[in-house]
């Protein structure tokens, strides 16, 4: 099997969930207050060159005609899903699913893919390694975004609890979707989803959402 093809086909697949990444990011700028609004304006310009990142990286790696995204279906809902939190402006929520949820699943994908990259297509090493952190950045900002809309009282916890049980179930969901991508990368079968859990919050586990 051709790792660097794998690789590529794996690169298919963050572009799609960057993609949505910088184009929730940007609408939480349009919601957010002063400071954090630079941050999620900031956010949607990363994400969408992480997006024209990963796809030159796929183009190159497995060039011929794109195969469809097995999670297109899975990020669909989890992009539904955040819509609508935005849509009724509950942007803690929105920061739940997005900054916490689908950044550490980008997190986890990156981290697990590191080594490959390093052995398969070293050329692309270094970039990888500045994209994964940003994405640790981006995700490190939700968590304090939301434990600091807790403590002002902004977030209750009830509310806190049920997202973080909506948008684990629907990161797992992008995460089994995926599982013919992962197959071809040829790492153990839990090894995803443990990288996984491990990036979340500690608040964030405990309610069952990952």
């Amino acid at each position: 099997m051709n790792k660097a093809r794998e690789i590529g086909r794996a690169a298919a697949a963050l572009e799609a969930g960057e993609r949505l990444a910088a184009r929730i990011a940007a609408r939480q700028a349009a919601v957010a207050p002063g400071p954090s609004a630079r941050f999620f304006a900031l956010q949607a310009r990363q994400e969408m060159f992480h997006a024209r990142t990963f796809a030159a990286a796929a183009a190159l790696l497995a060039p011929g005609p794109a195969a469809a995204n097995p999670a297109a279906a899975a990020l669909a809902a989890l992009g539904a899903r955040l819509d609508r939190d935005l849509d009724a402006r509950d942007l803690a929520a929105s920061v739940v699913g997005l900054q916490i949820a689908l950044e550490a699943l980008g997190v986890a994908v990156l981290g697990e893919l590191e080594a490959l990259v390093a052995a398969h297509v070293p050329a692309l090493a270094l970039l990888h390694r500045r994209l994964a952190l940003r994405e640790a950045a981006h995700h490190a900002f939700g968590v304090r975004y939301v434990e600091r809309a807790f403590a002002r009282g902004e977030l209750s916890v009830s509310r806190r609890a049920a997202a973080a049980g909506e948008y684990g179930a629907l990161a797992q969901g992008v995460l089994r979707a995926s599982g013919d991508v992962i197959d071809g990368l040829g790492a153990p079968a839990g090894r995803y989803p443990d990288a996984f859990r491990y990036a979340l919050p500690a608040w964030f586990r405990a309610v069952g959402g990952a």
